[in-house]
């Protein structure tokens, strides 16, 4: 019994020992636990100031990355560039995660791009800026073009522009002005960068408009070049600033602004600057030297501002010269009316040597004839008259231009003088005709149409091989098919495409 209790007594004592050694680790266990869940905290999942400065959404959007698995975060880590890497990588627009969303605007300062941020070891890094955007385009073989937006300043005289921003490199180029950058008659424009406005001519006079810096030189006088080298240009480049730009001009030709007033106006609301005859620092916050193109007398909306297209282009003219005709005739809901037909005729090369003989057939065929050709300087006084035309027909050469001016679904019909001159006279008119919504048709002429056959013997290489006579270049090829050629229109073999454009008026 004695021995019993004395077992009972050191077994409650080793018990209690246990315990307290059971309650001692436990608080120890919980002690480390705490310290631990402090440190990792600490160093894992406070927000550093990099990813504070971004917006509520980007900081919740990294607290929750914290929460991936460690091996998945393992495997980010491993993928992941530095900041400043970033920064140099033109595929990405990221300098922080804090900064991922925050795209560039026009209106962000120099030093709005420069990135301060802290490391977890408290050092402040700087990061470096993007490079510049480059402000001139040489990847179209036929023309230049460059755009500058914020201190900009145009010395008149020397035809020079200057470009002062701290993200810029220095450099200069020599810019055609023209669509046409192979011409040798055009002066160059001068246009450079500088990083500061150390050595750059001060502004004597200050705009807040934009400016375009054209020439008015080249083939301007030839009616189709005045469309496809500078108003469709001038179209593409500054309507989409609703009048608000001014034009600085070199080789300014007088009678050019007073022929194409009407259009002119609508495309400016402040006088043009002589640039050959100004010697002021003019500064604007928005520059183009040259003027947009994309192909003769056509449009890529996809490339244009606004989406522009021929057929916005072409409203606009009608819109300037107050021209009440938008859709042509239509003979499916106007049976009983006479289409109206322009026969242009020319009075140098390439006209038609037939006129009456044509004019008896197209009458036959009850059409309303109409034989009248514009005078140098009445854009204005004619363009009405075209407007008023449902089908126009003519020769290869600049009166097609007219179509600009004629309504909706009316046709253009095309006669292509000899030999193998098609794919030039489709470029010319047949694709932007159509794409001002018109119908286009073409008309070859045979060898026994042409008066060549007076110059040149039937077996002659002009009729034979036309490829050795295109081969010889565009002057060798002008000077034969298109100065020295007429059309005497075989009437009988050309009804068909008279009667083809009165059946697409009936759709």
């Amino acid at each position: 019994m004695g021995y019993d209790k004395t077992v009972a007594r050191n077994m409650s004592r080793i018990e209690a020992r246990k315990l307290s050694v059971a309650l001692l680790a436990g608080c120890c266990l919980v002690i480390l636990t705490y310290f631990i869940s402090m440190s990792e905290t600490t160093v894992d999942q406070q927000p550093s100031e990099a990813f504070g400065v971004g917006a509520d959404e980007e900081v919740e959007e990294q607290m929750l990355s914290l929460q991936k698995p460690e091996r998945e975060k393992k495997t980010e880590d491993a993928h992941e560039t530095s900041a400043e890497e970033r920064v140099h990588d033109d595929s990405s627009s990221t300098i922080t995660h804090a900064t991922a969303k925050e795209e560039p605007t026009e209106t962000n300062k120099p030093n709005e791009v420069l990135i301060a941020a802290e490391r977890s070891d408290g050092e402040r890094i700087q990061m470096m800026k993007p490079p510049a955007e480059p402000i001139c385009d040489f990847s179209n073989p036929r023309t230049e073009f460059c755009e500058m937006k914020g201190d900009v300043r145009i010395h008149g005289k020397p035809s020079s522009v200057v470009f002062v921003s701290p993200q810029q490199q220095s450099n200069e180029w020599k810019i055609m002005p023209y669509v046409r950058k192979q011409m040798e008659n055009i002066e160059k424009v001068s246009v450079r960068t500088a990083s500061s406005p150390e050595g750059v001519p001060s502004c004597t006079i200050n705009q807040t408009v934009p400016a375009i810096v054209f020439t008015l030189g080249g083939f301007i006088g030839n009616y189709y070049h005045d469309f496809t080298d500078t108003l469709l240009p001038l179209f593409m480049t500054a309507r989409q600033f609703d009048g608000e730009v001014q034009f600085l001009v070199t080789n300014v030709q007088m009678w050019w602004f007073g022929k194409y007033q009407q259009i002119i106006k609508r495309l400016t609301r402040y006088e043009f600057v002589d640039l050959d005859n100004s010697d002021e620092v003019l500064c604007h916050p928005h520059v183009m030297v040259g003027l947009r193109f994309h192909n003769d007398l056509m449009i890529d909306p996809a490339r244009a501002p606004n989406g522009y297209s021929m057929t916005d282009f072409t409203k606009f003219v009608r819109s300037a010269y107050s021209l009440e005709r938008e859709y042509a005739i239509s003979l499916r809901e106007q049976p009983d009316r006479k289409p109206k037909l322009l026969l242009v005729t020319r009075k140098g090369s390439r006209r038609f040597t037939n006129v009456p003989e044509i004019v008896a057939m197209a009458k036959g065929l009850n059409y309303e004839v109409v034989d009248e050709d514009a005078s140098f300087g009445d854009v204005a006084g004619f363009v009405g008259m075209v407007n008023s035309c449902d089908v126009i027909m003519g020769v290869h050469g600049a009166g097609l231009t007219n179509f600009v001016f004629l309504p909706m679904n009316a046709v253009l019909v095309q006669i292509v003088p000899c030999c193998e001159l098609e794919a030039m006279a489709t470029h010319t008119f047949g694709f932007p005709s159509m794409a001002a919504r018109l119908h286009y048709l073409e008309y070859n002429i045979t060898v026994d149409e042409s008066t060549l056959l007076q110059l040149y013997p039937r077996d002659h290489a002009v009729f034979t091989d036309p490829q050795s006579i295109h081969k010889l270049g565009w002057m060798d090829m002008e000077k034969i098919y298109l100065r020295k050629q007429d059309v005497k229109l075989d009437v009988n073999r050309f009804r068909p495409v008279l009667q083809k454009a009165m059946d697409l008026l009936r759709r």
